[in-house]
């Protein structure tokens, strides 16, 4: 019987392999970060401006859907956070890829959230015109 190395999960794979993030994937993290900003700055200028909406109709700021624009506060910052983990272990296109998979998605949450609150006014407005 021959002595066989120890059985190393680390030894297979190169050492450049096992860092994070190099110069390249940190600029691609933030250039994708200039656009999850951008989405966080819609969010909170949308928290800002939905409550000034409502009292120009005569809807008090008690029918705010506070929950759901907070919901938008928090998609963007999230979704940057999972991205960046996620694509820590990945080449550049892969980060890229990744950062790219999560912008579409906080866009189709946002927009979602959008339509929601247009879903929800009309039944707000008939309460109070009731």
């Amino acid at each position: 019987m021959t002595d066989s190395p120890p059985l190393d999960s680390d030894a297979a794979v190169p050492p450049a392999a096992k860092q994070s993030y190099g110069l390249i994937s940190i600029a691609v993290a933030a250039a994708f970060a200039l656009f999850y900003a951008y989405d966080l700055w819609e969010a909170v200028s949308t928290l800002v401006s939905l409550p000034v909406f409502y009292e120009a109709y005569g809807l008090d700021a008690t029918f705010v859907p506070w929950w759901l624009l907070w919901i938008g506060v928090l998609i963007p910052p999230v979704m940057f956070g999972v991205a960046f983990l996620v694509g820590r272990r990945q080449n550049v296109f892969g980060i890229a890829l990744v950062f790219l998979v999560g912008l579409t998605i906080v866009a189709g949450l946002s927009l979602g959230i959008i339509a929601l609150e247009q879903v929800m006014r009309p039944e707000l407005v008939a309460v109070l015109n009731g």
